[in-house]
């Protein structure tokens, strides 16, 4: 419909440029474009209705989740690796790990110290790694453009654990053992691009390796709730579950690292020992 109107358009014009206007051809065209501004609106508020609900539908999962606590378990990562792995490939279960479906995962969130001068606090991921550009992840996050164009990098990528070979040093913590494998799940840098429409102005994403996110509010609201250390960080994730296209192996720092690529549906921010949610990001396209 739309491309016979416009079709019509073009016609109409080279008519008119040819012979002169008459009464009846302008308004045959004023009723044309009228006709296509109208399709136009129609499509756009489709569009919006259904991001909208798109969105809604991925917020009350985060928000069942967030309450459940029904986060990714080492059982759903053999699943997903399983396809790559010798190690995990006995261990699957018929529990396959969905790709149209969002899976959730938990992170503390770690305070700095608060900017006096800036009037925020900033805080980092634990679990997180931030690359400047998709280097070791190339074949997963290919960027054509970065080949040819003078000053133009690969895009940034973050990287997330999943799990990984875990040993008790001696003061009883966990920690990575030596040359222990890890499996990360791996995403376009959402604190550069804007992957994720925000819920909370305050909050906001800082783009760089060192720090993760800052909250812009006074400092007597953030140390009340960082003063007990119960932030956390819960992600909700689409993997991409084709074997022969979105998995990786890297060595990182003598540790055996296998990475699956994934995007990020909703970013949570709240207080675990109060139950409440600070801020909430989420995606807004498919």
């Amino acid at each position: 419909m739309n491309t016979l109107i416009k079709a019509a358009l073009i016609i109409s014009t080279v008519f008119l440029a040819a012979c002169g206007p008459s009464k009846e051809d302008l308004a045959r065209l004023e009723l044309l474009s009228q006709e296509q501004a109208r399709i136009a609106a129609e499509q756009a508020q489709k569009a919006a209705h259904e991001r909208k609900k798109r969105m809604n539908s991925r917020l009350m999962n985060a928000d069942k989740h967030w309450q459940t606590k029904a986060y990714l378990t080492e059982q759903n990562v053999q699943n997903l690796f399983s396809s790559q792995d010798k190690r995990f490939a006995g261990l699957a279960t018929r529990d396959d790990l969905k790709q149209q479906d969002t899976y959730y995962i938990n992170y503390p969130l770690q305070a700095a110290r608060y900017q006096y001068k800036k009037g925020f606090h900033p805080f980092n991921i634990v679990g997180i790694r931030s690359l400047p550009n998709s280097g070791p992840y190339s074949d997963l996050f290919p960027d054509e453009a970065a080949d040819y164009a003078p000053g133009h990098s690969a895009k940034s990528v973050v990287e997330f654990t999943l799990h990984q070979d875990s040993e008790k040093n001696r003061l009883g913590q966990e920690v990575l053992m030596k040359n222990g494998h890890r499996w990360v799940a791996t995403v376009l840098n959402f604190k550069n691009y804007p992957a994720l429409k925000s819920m909370n102005r305050n909050w906001q994403w800082i783009p760089g390796v060192f720090e993760d996110i800052k909250w812009q509010a006074a400092p007597e609201t953030t140390h009340a709730q960082t003063e007990n250390r119960a932030l956390e960080v819960q992600l909700g994730l689409r993997f991409c579950t084709l074997a022969d296209r979105c998995y990786s192996t890297i060595n990182y720092q003598g540790h055996q690292t296998h990475a699956v690529r994934a995007e990020v549906i909703s970013i949570y921010v709240g207080n675990r020992e109060t139950g409440k949610i600070l801020a909430k990001f989420v995606r807004e396209e498919e």
